[in-house]
């Protein structure tokens, strides 16, 4: 009499499991992508409410005012106008970045720049539609410039 031996294999083979951990770094990979790609999403959202509130301060300030010719020409001293109205000058991007308020050629405009960009964010950030404003904004040499007005 012969003996018929089952095969009872269970589990799974090697093949197997290093194509489900091939997948998984796959979805790793993505995601990391996207959590950074929404970090830079959330920061220039955050620059862009910053100056839009600057704006509407300096606007009050100068409310009462024809123009704004009173404002400093220098971008260093522009941020001393912020801190004198008590605005957050740290911006999203880091400490090497600030913002300044100066006056332009037209009295009857103003100038909010966040200085201190790298050419990707800069360049974002000028072509983002800015609400409130005159001109957009421009960007050079990573700055970028929004001009507003009464």
């Amino acid at each position: 009499m012969k003996k018929i031996l089952k095969n009872c294999e269970s589990g799974r083979s090697m093949v197997e499991i290093v194509g489900v951990l091939a997948v998984m770094g796959l979805i790793t990979a993505g995601a990391f992508v996207l959590i950074r790609s929404g970090g830079a999403t959330q920061k220039r959202s955050r620059a862009m409410d910053d100056v839009a509130v600057i704006a509407e301060n300096i606007r009050g300030l100068y409310a009462e005012s024809d123009d704004f010719s009173d404002l400093t020409d220098d971008a260093a001293t522009g941020t001393t106008l912020i801190d004198a109205l008590y605005l957050n000058t740290t911006t999203p991007f880091g400490q090497n970045t600030t913002y300044s308020v100066v006056k332009n050629d037209n009295p009857a405009n103003f100038t909010v720049k966040l200085i201190g960009l790298d050419s990707k964010d800069c360049s974002a950030l000028a072509a983002a539609a800015w609400s409130n404003s005159t001109n957009g904004a421009t960007c050079s040499n990573g700055v970028v410039s929004v001009e507003f007005g009464k």
